[in-house]
């Protein structure tokens, strides 16, 4: 049977976009033409034109690829939490979990951290309806589960949240020389793994400090 033409299309816009979003994690936008992008996923420039219109349209998809991607983030987080027979949250665990699924994570998706972080460097911050789309809710949720389970205020589960967010982006672009000088660890595996320890005392620091 052949491939339905909805597939093949499909699958063409997959490629495009995944050549151009490596193209754009690696030089910018500004350093990415949509004829690096068309050799990139081998089809014509009239191909990625008819998908994307333009090199705005192009990387107005790309942001919204990687927030979709970014937004797994949250249901990775959250499939760490687990009441205790009692049906409680045993706090110190859950930081300790959620700690360690949030630095994998950011390790694994660096491509759509980079490209976000330019995104928000070239745009002074993130536009309104992706703040309201996916920061908000996470923040909102972050704050519902934690600030009852600790005692804390919500507007120090937000801020807190987003401080070890902050944090684990920044570890994760350090490159093994700078790894090295941090943790004094000279293999990577065992400066990553400092790092996560590292991770998870502070947010348990943050979480657990009364205010």
């Amino acid at each position: 049977m052949a491939r339905p033409v909805a597939a093949d299309a499909e699958a063409t816009r997959a490629r495009v976009l995944s050549s151009a979003t490596r193209l754009v994690s690696e030089h910018g936008i500004e350093g990415t033409s949509i004829r690096d992008v068309a050799a990139g996923a081998n089809v014509s420039l009239a191909t990625v034109v008819h998908y994307f219109g333009n090199k705005e349209g192009l990387y107005e998809a790309i942001i919204d690829a990687m927030y979709a991607e970014l937004e797994q983030m949250r249901d990775v987080l959250f499939a760490s939490v687990a009441p205790s027979p009692k049906g409680t949250l045993d706090v110190d665990a859950l930081v300790k979990d959620v700690a360690k699924a949030a630095w994998s994570f950011v390790r694994a998706h660096k491509s759509a951290h980079r490209i976000l972080l330019r995104n928000v460097l070239d745009e002074g911050g993130m536009r309104a309806d992706l703040r309201d789309k996916y920061l908000r809710p996470f923040l909102d949720d972050v704050a519902l589960l934690l600030a009852p389970a600790t005692g804390l205020s919500k507007q120090h589960v937000r801020m807190t949240a987003q401080t070890i967010v902050n944090v684990i982006v920044r570890y994760a672009f350090h490159n093994a020389a700078e790894l090295e000088i941090i943790t004094g660890e000279k293999d990577v595996e065992r400066a990553n793994a400092a790092i996560e320890r590292h991770i998870v005392d502070v947010a348990r620091g943050l979480l657990t400090r009364r205010s």
